[in-house]
């Protein structure tokens, strides 16, 4: 679907953009420049994106191991550890894909994308329908800029689960950091009928259009990610962009200063509000959150009676 929004021209410079993804979901950026990049979320235990490689020296590994003693390093972030352990839980049991499905996640967690790609690909030659393995190997494969590998994978993983937002948002990645633009904005928009609280997915279809220079368009995106999710600081400073592109400095305001109240630390609402509080404008149209949202209410319609038809 193209954007029909109209650009309209912005007297100040843009300030930076939140952007991320889920891994490396990647993948998490913590911050862009004046063209954003889409974000995926930061969730916790096993599909986390954009967390560092954390961790304490592993020990040496002496006897038998339980997949809860693996579980537990991991989810202390010991991952070099974690992976020590499920490399020792998996030699015992050479036939549990969870195992080798933990073992990627750990060893993708310390770094290990090599050892990683061959635990999932083990867990997934157990269970040809291990979702978790498909969606994590995915993201591996992203983060190693194998998109067309990813989205293969990705593609397996919608014909077991074809209602899985996650699968969309992933290929939406995918997509859009091979430069197929049309199709990340048709898998967000798929993400976002399958799950309409998906409010990651609303903020990168928002990225996306903004980032191609169609801040109207993005507007009502990131309006209902924040309608959706308000307490993530990122979506009301995305919002503040968007607005701030489409010369409504006062209502930017507003949506910086929302970035603020869910985050008081969040340095680039800081300095964005600062700017655009600097920029004598005109009267503007009340900023109304609802209404803004509303916009996107006609294009999921349209979105909802194509995936019905399919």
């Amino acid at each position: 679907m193209k954007p029909n929004g109209k650009v309209v021209a912005v007297v100040v410079l843009a300030c930076a953009v939140v952007g991320c993804s889920k891994r490396g979901d990647s993948k998490a950026k913590t911050t862009e420049s004046v063209q954003p990049k889409a974000v995926e979320a930061v969730t916790p235990s096993p599909a986390v994106d954009g967390e560092g490689f954390t961790g304490t020296p592993a020990p040496k590994i002496t006897g038998p191991v339980s997949y809860a003693d693996g579980e537990a390093a991991y989810r202390a972030k010991n991952y070099a550890e974690a992976t020590m352990l499920f490399e020792a839980y998996t030699t015992q049991k050479p036939a549990n894909a969870w195992g080798h499905y933990m073992l990627g996640l750990s060893a993708w967690k310390s770094g290990d994308l090599t050892k990683s790609e061959s635990a999932f690909q083990t867990s997934l030659h157990i269970d040809p329908k291990h979702m978790k393995s498909y969606v994590n190997f995915s993201r591996v494969l992203i983060e190693q800029k194998r998109y067309d590998d990813a989205l293969a994978e990705l593609t397996k993983a919608g014909e077991i689960d074809p209602e899985s937002a996650t699968v969309q948002r992933l290929m939406a990645r995918a997509y859009n950091a091979k430069g197929d633009f049309d199709q990340a904005i048709d898998a967000y928009r798929m993400a976002i009928a399958l799950d309409g609280t998906d409010a990651w997915s609303m903020n990168n279809l928002g990225l996306l259009y903004l980032d191609r220079g169609f801040p109207a368009d993005a507007l009502p995106w990131f309006a209902k990610a924040v309608e959706t999710k308000d307490n993530v600081a990122a979506f009301h400073n995305n919002l503040g962009m968007a607005l701030e592109h489409s010369g409504r400095f006062v209502a930017a305001a507003t949506a910086y200063k929302g970035a603020l109240e869910a985050d008081p630390n969040y340095g680039k609402a800081k300095q964005n509000l600062a700017r655009v509080e600097a920029v004598k404008s005109g009267p503007e149209e009340p900023f109304d959150l609802a209404e803004l949202a509303r916009g996107t209410d006609e294009d999921r319609k349209v979105t909802d009676e194509t995936r019905a038809s399919k």
